[in-house]
């Protein structure tokens, strides 16, 4: 207990002095209005071992990991990442109107659009969403979709493991990856990540910036009987989603799971989340100190 409470100390204070906030501090945007929180600077494990692959697909319920295409996670390496603000929940339909109201912007994803109107399902994730219309609304509020690196730490913190919220097998109190259709973002607050963010799996999927190919070091490269197979997954020619959805289930309800649409097809259990690394001297700010007391008098 004095170790963990020392390495710990550690940390906040290094974080105190690299003026970096703590992990998991809350903002509101001031464009769209979305809670954020924080993701500080540091490495991370990123991706699977060939071990961890197969421990996910028993906790799944798998007899191997091959169903679940982990060689895509492949290699497991650590990784730097710098600090930035992920929104917690997914982009709901209410901030997609305000987006659409604020640009006046085509109302083209339909799965999205029914819901104008409906004062009960402006919490529901946005559905349907193309990915340069998901850029489009990133722009429009200075923000980013997230790079794979920057998706994948907000999920699993910096200790390499394999769900949000652990180790241990999921149960359906930690995100939606069963039943029809999606549900209220942040409905399940024991899957939280290590930031505090919500509905990292399960839910929808969700659009990163990058075009999906193998890891560098990838032993798929070398895989010749499956030569064409493979060409194919690394062409780039498909955007890379994260986070598993619905309607894919367990298949997708990993912290490492990769997945790709081309750049112009969506469907119905796909939406996103955007990312923003403030400027600097931001921390100092009257900006921030608003941002964060406009977060804390909202109510979880």
């Amino acid at each position: 207990m004095v170790r963990v409470c020392f390495v710990f100390m550690v940390a906040v204070a290094a974080l105190w002095c690299s003026g970096e906030p703590m992990a998991g501090t809350r903002i509101v945007h001031p464009v769209d209005g979305a809670v954020m929180v924080y993701v500080p600077s540091g490495t991370f494990t990123m991706g699977l071992s060939r071990e961890e692959g197969e421990v996910v697909a028993k906790l799944l319920g798998f007899e191997s990991g091959t169903t679940l295409w982990v060689a895509e996670a492949w290699p497991q390496r650590r990784v730097e990442v710098g600090g930035f603000f992920i929104d917690r929940c997914e982009v709901t339909v209410g901030q997609w109107q305000r987006y659409l109201e604020a640009t006046g912007g085509e109302q083209r994803p339909w799965e999205t659009v029914r819901h104008f109107g409906k004062p009960d399902a402006v919490n529901l994730p946005a559905g349907e969403i193309a990915w340069r219309d998901a850029i489009s609304y990133a722009d429009w509020a200075g923000k980013a979709l997230p790079t794979e690196a920057q998706w994948e730490k907000a999920a699993r913190g910096e200790d390499g493991r394999l769900f949000p919220w652990g180790n241990d097998a999921p149960t359906e109190a930690h995100g939606h990856w069963k039943g029809r259709l999606y549900v209220k973002v942040g409905s399940f607050p024991l899957g939280a990540s290590p930031y505090g963010a919500l509905d990292m799996l399960g839910n929808q999927y969700e659009w990163t910036i990058e075009r999906k190919r193998l890891y560098p070091d990838n032993p798929l490269r070398d895989d010749e009987p499956n030569s064409k197979m493979i060409k194919e997954i690394n062409d780039g020619r498909d955007v890379c989603l994260r986070g598993g959805s619905w309607y894919h289930g367990q298949v997708g309800f990993y912290a490492a799971k990769r997945f790709g649409f081309g750049p112009e097809e969506t469907h119905y259990h796909v939406g996103f989340r955007t990312v923003w690394v403030p400027a600097e001297g931001y921390f100092e700010s009257a900006e921030f100190a608003e941002a964060k007391a406009k977060a804390a008098a909202l109510s979880d």
